[in-house]
């Protein structure tokens, strides 16, 4: 059995990267560790890693495999667990908190299979939390969501999970509807709205020579089927997503803002992870400095303040914050 609580702890990194068919070799394990790491002091042989591998397969019967074409193990039995790889406290309390923000965001029946799943490991294991603690006081107040076909949500996140293709039958914001086959590479959660991110490939009579990037509000999917063909995951998707360009707006390279002192408290707050955007003035007020913001992002920030602050760079954002008020102001009358 394992000799110590580091190699049960390395253990629990690599099932867990097999369960989310991360494919771990001594390369991938130890980019995770180090990334779980950031003072990057960790360190392990590959001798060791191949011992854990073993050790699994041999004390704790893990249906582990190598997969020569992607030089990495999985595992055959995506369900198998062992009793003896009990879950750490601090685990458990990440478990619990992260069921509070599905219960937020995740539309039935999946919200259920959550709390069921969490219920199960409360079931035999500690919350991790202090004994006066109560979870349920902790709430999470989500945005009002736009209203999902649980049936239809069910089968996107499906199609996500196992990279198969949908058909789909989809509303535009403009009320048109058309067919299309689409990958469903990235499923993204934004202001209260569900996305998928993925290609579009063609519709149920033609396929595309070249399939292209688009995005797909979930609420606007009318019907959803899953296809036997299958895809690869795009990195190239993804980092965009990760980069904050859900979207690809038109975005100004520097946008200068001078918040009245009114105001200056609340801006200071929004950008604290940001000192170095901001200088404060004699007069209370605040100057604040940001660098490739999208456009819809600059005027949202003059909105939030109610309009006491002013636009000092760009003219193109200026022009369209008086283009706005007047808009304001003739739509009233």
């Amino acid at each position: 059995m394992p000799a110590n609580k580091n190699q049960l702890l390395r253990m629990g990194v690599i099932i867990e990267m097999m369960r989310k068919n991360a494919m771990p070799n001594y390369r991938r394990f130890m980019e995770e560790m180090r990334r779980r790491d950031p003072a990057g002091t960790y360190q392990l042989s590959e001798r060791t890693f191949r011992r854990d591998i073993q050790d699994l397969q041999t004390e704790f019967g893990a249906p582990i495999e190598y997969d020569a074409s992607a030089r990495g193990f999985f595992l055959i039995d995506k369900d198998w667990y062992s009793e003896q790889l009990m879950v750490e406290p601090f685990e458990m309390k990440s478990v619990v908190l992260g069921q509070k923000v599905a219960e937020s965001l995740m539309p039935e029946p999946l919200r259920t299979s959550i709390n069921e799943a969490v219920r199960s490991l409360l079931a035999r294991n500690s919350t991790g939390f202090s004994e006066r603690a109560e979870p349920d006081m902790m709430q999470i107040i989500n945005p009002v969501q736009r209203p999902l076909s649980s049936e239809v949500f069910c089968t996107v996140f499906k199609a996500w999970e196992k990279r198969q293709k949908l058909q789909l039958s989809y509303c535009s914001a403009k009320g048109t509807q058309r067919d299309m086959v689409f990958e469903p590479h990235v499923l993204a959660w934004q202001s209260g709205v569900w996305y998928l991110k993925g290609l579009l490939c063609g519709t149920p009579k033609y396929s595309y020579r070249k399939p292209y990037d688009t995005i797909l509000a979930v609420h606007r999917i009318l019907a959803a089927e899953r296809i036997v063909a299958s895809f690869q995951g795009d990195q190239r998707l993804l980092e965009s997503v990760k980069k904050g360009k859900l979207f690809e707006f038109s975005r100004y390279p520097e946008v200068r803002l001078h918040f009245l002192p009114a105001v200056a408290l609340q801006a200071r707050e929004r950008f604290a992870n940001e000192p170095e955007c901001m200088q404060q003035e004699a007069d209370g007020s605040l100057l604040v400095t940001l660098k490739d913001l999208a456009e819809y992002e600059a005027v949202d920030l003059i909105l939030w303040v109610r309009g006491e602050v002013r636009v000092l760079a760009p003219e193109a954002l200026r022009n369209e914050v008086i283009r706005i008020g007047e808009a304001l102001l003739r739509n009233q009358k």
